[in-house]
C-alpha cells in the first residue's frame, strides 16, 4: 500500500495565500537532496532519468522563492515522487538549504519549453513593480519565435538593451535598499538561501 507523506509545513500565510493564485493544490515543505554530478537547475532530465533507474514518477509544480521586503516568486520544478509516494528535490541548486516550499500544480506538463516565473511584489516600492514587469518582457524577448525551444545564452540586441540595462539597474537597486536576502518563509522565521549567489529573476 502506497504510504502517503506527511510533511507539517507551517508555512508562512502570505505564501500560502500567494500559492492559492496558482494552484488549488497547498504547498509543502520537501526535503532537498541534490544528486551528486548532476547539473544544476536540470529537473527536467535529471528526474526522468532517475525514475528510469528507481521507479517513481515526477510531480510538476512550482517552487517558491521569498526575496525578503521586495518579492515571492514561483519558479516551474518538478521533484521526484518514490514509489511509496514520498515527496524529494534530487536536483542540485546553485544555493544550500534542506528543504525547499514545493506547490503541486496537476494542470501543468512539461512540453519542453521555458515557462516563465510567476511574481508578485510584497513592498509598496514602485520600483519593485516595475522590477517585476521588466522580468518578464526579458523572459518573453528570450523566449519569442524559435527561441522558446532554445536554451543557452541569448545575446541580447540593441532593440532590448535599454530594457535589459534598466532592469540590471533596477535589482541593484533593490539589493542595496534591501539586501540580497533570499530563501523561504516558515513559522515565521525567514530562512536565507546559503549565496553563492542565487538569482532566480534572470
Amino acid at each position: 500500500m502506497k504510504r502517503k507523506q506527511k510533511i507539517r509545513s507551517n508555512i508562512t500565510p502570505f505564501i500560502i495565500n500567494f500559492c492559492k493564485e496558482i494552484s488549488d493544490e497547498s504547498p509543502v515543505l520537501v526535503p532537498l537532496r541534490p544528486l551528486n554530478g548532476k547539473p544544476v537547475n536540470e529537473c527536467f532530465t535529471i528526474v526522468p532519468e532517475y525514475i528510469s533507474t528507481y521507479g517513481g514518477k515526477q510531480k510538476f509544480g512550482w517552487c517558491i522563492h521569498v526575496w525578503k521586503k521586495v518579492l515571492i516568486e514561483a519558479e516551474f520544478h518538478c521533484i521526484w515522487e518514490s514509489p511509496e509516494g514520498e515527496l524529494t528535490d534530487i536536483t542540485p541548486k546553485n544555493y544550500r538549504i534542506d528543504k525547499i516550499i514545493f506547490l503541486s500544480d496537476p494542470e501543468k506538463g512539461y512540453t519542453g519549453r521555458q515557462i516563465d516565473n510567476i511574481r508578485k511584489s510584497i513592498s509598496a516600492d514602485k520600483q519593485v513593480k516595475e522590477f517585476i514587469k521588466l522580468a518578464k518582457e526579458y523572459f518573453e524577448y528570450t523566449n519569442k519565435g524559435d527561441l522558446a525551444d532554445y536554451y543557452g545564452e541569448v545575446k541580447i540586441k540593441e532593440d532590448f538593451i535599454d530594457q535589459y540595462n534598466l532592469m540590471q539597474e533596477l535589482e541593484l537597486n533593490l539589493t542595496r535598499k534591501y539586501g540580497n536576502y533570499r530563501g523561504i518563509s516558515v513559522g515565521g522565521r525567514f530562512i536565507n538561501y546559503n549565496l553563492q549567489p542565487f538569482n532566480p529573476l534572470i
